[in-house]
């Protein structure tokens, strides 16, 4: 929820005392969306400082447990008939209300850093109906059950209205929610979406009723209800509900005829009490009593208002004339979005050959590498190279969230799901690529890969590979580049998925059991994949020393899973892939000798977007997918229960997905045999198949651009060290690389799905284990997201871009003490009405998984990674037809034929000039 705007330009309003509404309506494409946030002026604020006091945690969720049935039983008695705190041995304590229909839901609550002027934040999940309230972790305990009162107001809405569009109600179905909120201070119109009130009108209207209860309530002292009066006429006058000109002036009748449209508009949700309050507070300053209209004196010399920073670029999304595309026009949209995107990379790459070939010199830029969600947060002036991957190449659906699971992502700009699916469904895949490519040209962009490499004069350039096939250019890079590649690769199928998860760990490990002047060094620098990595130290006479040494066990292990993983597919291709490859629909169904059963070797997001692509790519396909466990994320996922309903038979579905679940279920390296008709078969336990698709977790190496930069520092005897960047309310924005050699510093910065996964090699593991754990309290897997997905991903660019542009991205060496999870204390003791409740000492229960890996699916190893339980954020960005160049600068000399060599990395080959580029 985002700090709400005041608009002080309400003099400027078209004249409305004519029986007409006073002017408010904002440009199209706006993307302010306002929830509960402070109200300025007043105690109801998420608090100050940098960081909670000792045990404001604690005490804040503890209050929570203790008022929320209260709140329930006062306020919302007819929507929600019980409420009950119930937990288990893993700590999980969480309230089970039961709605109106009888039907179950249930609400967490936590205490945790939240941005400056956001006092609480709801994660609303209609498809499971597991909702999650998080509060700022600086705020009053004594405020929380004000912010209670508004976040189940807005809970209770969100759920109505997909109930209704589910439905068929005309009045929602095939419509987006109304999205300009009534109850602000500024101006109106009548359209103004005929005054229709928003989700989050409906949690203000919480808090007036919330407040209207407290200051009649007998069982308070004099002091409590006068403050509880005073915060309701703050309130109101936050909200547009009394008028703020003085009374005989130009602008006054037009205020107070807004306030009194919103007064009765939401007459129908006020409690008597509160509606008994507003005839007495919701009136023109002049008309209050004394202590009233002192105190509102007091409030309005205390509001410190944000005024609007003006209208940025429009949301994608909207046609020429500024109006919402239309669902039926979505494809076209997309495809011409996409065509405009092709034009635009070719412009770019014509304006820097130009440049290179007038000046005699590779152009100076500032770059990113990579895109996806995080485009939203784009430097315009920076050059933008991305491969369209990920969302350009799946074929399935859409991401795995429903519109309403991402209903906070609007308020980034980057697109509005509700534009083009109803709350429960899921947000297509063409709006997805349709907001990607209309924010990738908003500056210059390249489709295509890059690579960042320091050269001997000094400069650092980007080495980009056209996704065009047209010939490589290079630039200089100037400032600290941005890299938002996705997700790492996956790991092989029985690798050591603690201490060596790929192949070149195994070979460095390899490496380090070896004596320094070993000639078998130069002869593995040289070996390409695992299986010619064996038989060079077989050859060398290394291989069984080795194995008998208890110190290279890990590296091979993994050695000897890469290498089968290597042997089955040359001998089966087309039938062995990694989950990705699946989610970027390398595969083919259509051949006549095309596999129809097929293995998904891991339960988790990834492996579930596999099976779901593959079963609507091939109706003749039959899909187990096998693992130990299905991580709970899964649950919350729109695409999983659809999926269950639609493939499985106990489900109701067609019996073609079987999913074989079972402690017991453990895959090891890949385990193939021929069958009786001559074809490769794969199995893992009982379960046999005709292709085999892991998708296991991933690895955590140094993202694809920079590898270069940081095997050059180290061969030099240089140093690459990591840093977590936060902004001043902790939120999490990415990590730092700093690669020193040579007396010279260079900082790359990584966000985005990327940088979710720490590079092994850079940063501690407990590092990892606590960024992990701190991403899932950040993003809880009841929200039906995860740290690395679609929304999540974009709400971190738009802060990262804030942050920068205010100088307030911190640099640290840890994740911050407060991400770490408290034990509930007894709180505050919690008073009497309203805000009252039984106290709990009960822990605050939400998800720790790691949510790069998520929960493991197979051979799980304690802090190791594992599969991703949220398969929208489980696929890595690449391009199809455009690999990340390889290979040295041209012109440069070979690699180092021992550890210590350092390369010989000249200057890239001057415009124009012979070189060429690495071979394709």
């Amino acid at each position: 929820m985002e700090q709400e705007p005041y608009d002080s330009r309400a003099g400027s309003a078209r004249p409305g005392t004519d029986g007409a509404a006073p002017d408010r309506g904002p440009v199209p494409g706006e993307t302010t969306v306002i929830t509960a946030t402070d109200v300025a002026g007043s105690r109801f604020t998420g608090g100050t400082g940098t960081a909670p006091e000792p045990g404001r945690q604690a005490a804040v969720v503890a209050q929570a447990r203790a008022v929320l049935p209260m709140v329930v039983q006062s306020l919302y008695a007819e929507q929600l008939r019980s409420v009950e705190l119930r937990g288990d041995d893993t700590g999980d304590s969480h309230f089970v209300l039961t709605d109106h229909r009888g039907m179950e839901l249930t609400l967490r609550v936590d205490a945790v850093p939240l941005p400056t002027g956001t006092v609480a934040r709801m994660h609303v999940n209609t498809t499971s109906d597991h909702h999650f309230v998080q509060l700022s972790d600086r705020m009053d305990p004594q405020q929380v059950g004000r912010a209670l009162s508004h976040e189940l107001g807005e809970m209770l809405a969100v759920r109505e209205r997909a109930a209704r569009a589910a439905a068929g109600d005309p009045s929602v179905a095939g419509l987006a929610p109304p999205r300009e909120v009534l109850l602000t201070r500024g101006r109106l119109t009548a359209a103004e979406e005929g005054f229709r009130l928003t989700e989050e009108d409906l949690g203000r209207v919480g808090e007036l009723n919330h407040l209207a209860a407290r200051m009649t309530d007998a069982t308070l002292d004099t002091a409590q209800r006068a403050e509880a009066r005073e915060e309701l006429s703050a309130l109101i006058d936050h909200t547009g509900l009394r008028p703020q000109a003085p009374s005989g002036s130009e602008q006054f009748d037009r205020e107070l005829q807004a306030a009194d449209l919103r007064l009765n508009s939401i007459e129908p949700h006020l409690t008597p009490q509160a509606w008994q309050a507003m005839s007495h507070l919701a009136v023109p300053a002049e008309q209050l009593s004394g202590q009233d209209a002192a105190d509102l004196q007091a409030f309005r010399a205390r509001a410190a208002y944000t005024l609007p920073l003006g209208n940025g670029p429009p949301m994608p999304g909207m046609r020429p004339d500024g109006t919402p595309v239309p669902r039926e026009e979505l494809a076209a949209a997309a495809a011409e979005a996409a065509d405009r995107r092709t034009r635009a990379s070719a412009a770019t790459l014509d304006q820097l050959r130009a440049e290179a070939a007038a000046s005699g010199e590779w152009p100076t830029r500032q770059v990113m590498i990579g895109g996806g969600a995080s485009l939203v947060g784009r430097d315009p002036d920076a050059l933008l190279v991305d491969a369209r991957g990920r969302w350009h190449l799946d074929p399935g659906q859409g991401i795995v969230q429903s519109a309403d699971q991402v209903r906070d992502m609007r308020a980034t700009g980057l697109g509005d799901a509700h534009q083009f699916v109803d709350p429960t469904g899921r947000v297509p895949r063409d709006a997805v690529r349709l907001w990607e490519d209309e924010l990738a040209v908003r500056g210059p962009v390249v489709d295509g890969t890059a690579r960042l490499l320091p050269a001997q004069d000094g400069r650092l350039y980007a080495h980009i590979r056209p996704g065009d096939g047209s010939p490589d250019v290079y630039v200089q890079v100037e400032g600290v580049p941005t890299v938002a590649t996705g997700l790492p690769p996956e790991m092989v199928p029985g690798v050591d998925r603690r201490d060596v998860v790929n192949l070149p760990e195994a070979i460095g490990a390899v490496r380090g059991q070896l004596p320094a002047g070993s000639p078998v060094h130069e002869r593995l620098a040289g070996a390409p994949d695992a299986r010619q990595t064996l038989q060079v130290l077989r050859e060398e006479g290394v291989l069984d020393t080795l194995r008998a040494d208890a110190g290279a066990r890990s590296a091979l292990q993994t050695l000897d899973a890469t290498a089968r993983w290597e042997q089955a597919r040359a001998a089966a291709p087309g039938r062995v892939f990694l989950g990705d490859e699946i989610a970027e629909n390398r595969f083919d169904v259509s051949a006549t000798d095309a596999p129809r059963t097929w293995l998904v070797a891991g339960a988790g997001g990834t492996g579930v977007a596999d099976a779901e692509i593959i079963l609507e790519a091939d109706p003749q396909a039959r899909v187990t997918i096998y693992g130990p466990n299905l991580p709970p994320a899964l649950e919350n996922q729109v695409q999983f229960t659809a999926m269950r309903e639609r493939f499985v038979a106990e489900y109701g579905g067609d019996g073609r997905l079987t999913i074989d679940i079972h402690p017991g279920n453990r895959v090891g390296a890949v385990q193939m045999h021929t069958g009786p008709d001559g074809k490769p078969r794969f199995r893992e336990g009982h379960v046999e198949a005709e292709a085999y698709v892991a998708s296991l977790g991933r690895t955590a190496p140094v993202p694809q651009a920079l590898r270069d930069m940081g095997e050059q520092t180290r061969a030099a005897g240089g140093k690459v060290r990591g840093d977590l960047m936060f902004d001043h309310d902790r939120q999490y924005l990415g990590y730092g690389m700093t690669f020193e050699s040579g007396g010279q510093q260079r900082r790359v910065e990584v966000t985005g799905a990327a940088s979710q996964a720490l590079p092994r090699d850079v940063f501690p593991r407990e590092t990892q284990a606590e960024l992990g754990a701190m991403a899932a309290r950040q993003v809880p897997s009841q929200s039906g997201n995860a740290a690395p997905g679609f929304a999540p991903t974009a709400q971190q660019s738009v802060r990262l871009a804030q942050a920068r542009e205010q100088g307030t991205v911190e640099r640290h060496t840890a994740v911050p003490e407060s991400w770490l999870r408290p034990a509930v204390a007894a709180g505050t003791p919690p008073a009497s009405g309203p805000s009252a409740g039984p106290s709990s000492t009960a822990p605050a229960g939400a998800p720790s998984a790691n949510p790069v890996a998520g929960a493991p699916s197979a051979n799980p190893v304690a802090g190791a990674p594992s599969a991703n339980p949220v398969a929208g954020a489980a696929r890595r960005q690449s391009g199809r037809g455009s690999a990340a160049p390889v290979g040295p600068v041209p012109g440069s000399a070979p690699g180092p034929a021992s550890p210590g060599q350092p390369p010989r990395v000249q200057r890239p080959p001057q415009p124009g000039g012979g070189g060429g580029a690495p071979g394709r």
